[in-house]
């Protein structure tokens, strides 16, 4: 019966971490929503692995990476400063729900994985906004290229986001490796 608890509490984990990933990208989308319209909004991401897709949504098992792809070159550099900040706000709201839950849940167990839940959804609000392509910090920085003289074609957009994502692949896994998965 241990061997069903372990699985029911990974499944939960699993599932909570991609609630947490979706809410980080609605975020993205309600900015998008909110500004340019419904229409503009092509995909949203949560997680890898898509197991579930509908219409505009898909759904990952692993919760490694999300994303929203949207009319980006009909929004102007406000428009990609503000959906850029979204996600990372919305995954600050999360956080404090999750909070919340910590202090309200008495029972032991699920008041600890509403901890951890809180702290991954600051973890994930603070990490997003760090300005390496492609996550949401380096978007706003990428806003302000042009009126420093700095244009970037799409090639070379490309190229930096393909190298940014390996950085940050390899940096969070330095990063687990060295510290752990678990430092307080």
């Amino acid at each position: 019966m241990d061997w069903l608890r372990a699985a029911f509490a990974i499944v939960f984990t699993l599932g909570l971490f991609i609630i947490s990933l979706l809410v980080h990208e609605l975020g993205h989308t309600v900015a998008v929503w909110g500004m340019m319209g419904w229409d503009k909004v092509k995909v949203i991401s949560a997680g890898s692995v898509s197991f579930f897709r509908h219409g505009k949504l898909r759904l990952g098992i692993l919760p490694t990476w999300g994303y929203v792809l949207y009319a980006e070159d009909e929004a102007t550099p406000e428009m990609r400063r503000i959906i850029a900040v979204a996600g990372p706000m919305a995954s600050l709201m999360l956080a404090g729900v999750f909070s919340l839950l910590h202090i309200v849940i008495q029972a032991k167990g699920w008041s600890e994985a509403m901890y951890a839940m809180a702290l991954a959804n600051y973890a994930i609000c603070g990490f997003n906004l760090i300005p390496i392509p492609p996550l949401d910090g380096w978007k706003v920085v990428e806003t302000y290229l042009p009126s420093l003289g700095i244009l970037l074609t799409r090639e070379s957009r490309a190229k930096l986001y393909q190298w940014g994502t390996i950085i940050v692949v390899v940096g969070s896994c330095l990063y687990v490796a060295i510290v752990g998965p678990y430092h307080r």
